[in-house]
């Protein structure tokens, strides 16, 4: 039998491996493709879809730090989709709850753990590993544990909402600190195929700007957790008059929750606005964004898949903090005026509230900006 190199990155035990695939190279000759696996390392990140993909700008950190890692990702069966075609992720495990079978039978050299919610840290409790950073588990008080000063920095914004709205540091610097990670601002990774754009480009030629003009992806929701993350329907609704009138084609973004809205949004602006469907899974949804020269959005999911693809975003914020997000030079960040901002509050009864505040003028006059620099 030939000498099988079970260390390689490609070995498989139940199937051919790619490169005997497209090669018909046999272990014992293969060179060019042997890739030796010198760490294991299990990461565990279960949040929201838009918090685990810019976890991803980390990936070439992590990378840096343990030469030859075999990466295993954790997360929630929502978010495995955006890792398709990551070159930097070997293999992505949904967790439906219980420990999966890769965390419970397999060692890994490292567990790297950036959440303090008590479930991740419990799971990382479980694991494996020589060693631990961010967060670990106290099974005797069942809360979680800082393993570090950044992990004790990032507890402390988690626990306090002054920490938080002074805070001036990206997530991702954060973040970093928390794992203990030489970061040098690398965004997002989010890989997508000729098919999984194709709605996009369809839409687009159906729907061309006028000539030297941008397509610009307006995304009208931001979920439900906190209703002001997302603008009035008439400041949208406005925008959408200014833009096209001057050749802009707007493309409504949404997802289920947005269905009422984008048709209202629709119906007031006649033909101005492309409805580009609610129903859209997440990777077509992605690559509708790509398709859009520059886009319009609350701090949502569909913000974080622009900065992945390297467009330019103009990002309202109110309840959230600005300050956490990175547009890597590509963007532009809008506040209102309000002192309560960064209340992290799912609602409120301030009047004018943090996106009433945000008037069409500031808006416009952001996106006029970035259009300037976009290609057409």
């Amino acid at each position: 039998m030939d000498p099988l190199k079970t260390d390689c990155r490609h070995f498989r035990s139940d199937r051919p491996c790619h490169p005997h695939k497209l090669s018909g190279v046999v272990c014992a000759e293969c060179h060019d493709d042997y890739d030796p696996i010198r760490h294991r390392v299990l990461i565990l990140k279960l949040a929201a879809v838009g918090d685990v993909l810019r976890t991803t700008s980390l990936l070439p950190a992590i990378h840096r730090r343990w030469p030859g890692a075999h990466i295993t990702w954790v997360t929630a069966p929502s978010a495995v989709p955006l890792f398709a075609g990551n070159p930097l992720v070997d293999r992505v495990v949904g967790f439906t709850g219980g420990v999966p079978l890769e965390v419970a039978t397999e060692r890994y050299d490292v567990v790297l753990n950036p959440d303090a919610s008590v479930e991740t840290c419990a799971l990382a409790h479980t694991a494996q590993a020589g060693e631990h950073f961010g967060f670990g588990f106290d099974p005797e008080r069942a809360v979680a544990v800082p393993l570090g000063a950044g992990a004790e920095t990032w507890f402390a914004l988690g626990l306090h909402d002054d920490a938080k709205r002074a805070n001036r540091r990206t997530y991702q610097d954060l973040v970093a600190d928390v794992l203990q990670l030489d970061y040098r601002r690398e965004p997002p990774i989010l890989e997508l195929t000729d098919t999984e754009r194709e709605k996009g480009r369809e839409l687009r030629q159906a729907h061309p700007p006028a000539a030297g003009r941008c397509v610009i992806g307006l995304n009208t929701g931001a979920g439900t957790r906190w209703r002001f993350k997302r603008w009035t329907e008439a400041g949208m609704t406005e925008l959408v008059r200014r833009v096209s009138s001057d050749g802009h084609r707007v493309f409504l973004l949404g997802g289920p929750d947005e269905v009422e809205r984008n048709a209202r949004l629709l119906h007031a602006t006649g033909d101005a606005a492309v409805h580009t469907g609610c129903e859209n899974d997440l990777r077509t949804f992605a690559g509708i964004v790509d398709a859009c020269d520059l886009l319009v959005t609350g701090d949502t999911l569909a913000m974080h898949m622009g900065v992945a693809r390297g467009k330019p975003v103009v990002a309202l914020f109110g309840p959230t903090s600005s300050h956490e997000i990175e547009l890597f030079d590509r963007g532009e960040r809008l506040v209102s005026d309000v002192p309560c901002l960064v209340c992290y509050l799912p609602d409120c009864d301030v009047a004018p509230n943090c996106m009433e505040s945000l008037s069409i003028d500031t808006v416009s006059a952001a996106v006029q900006r970035w259009v300037e620099r976009a290609p057409s």
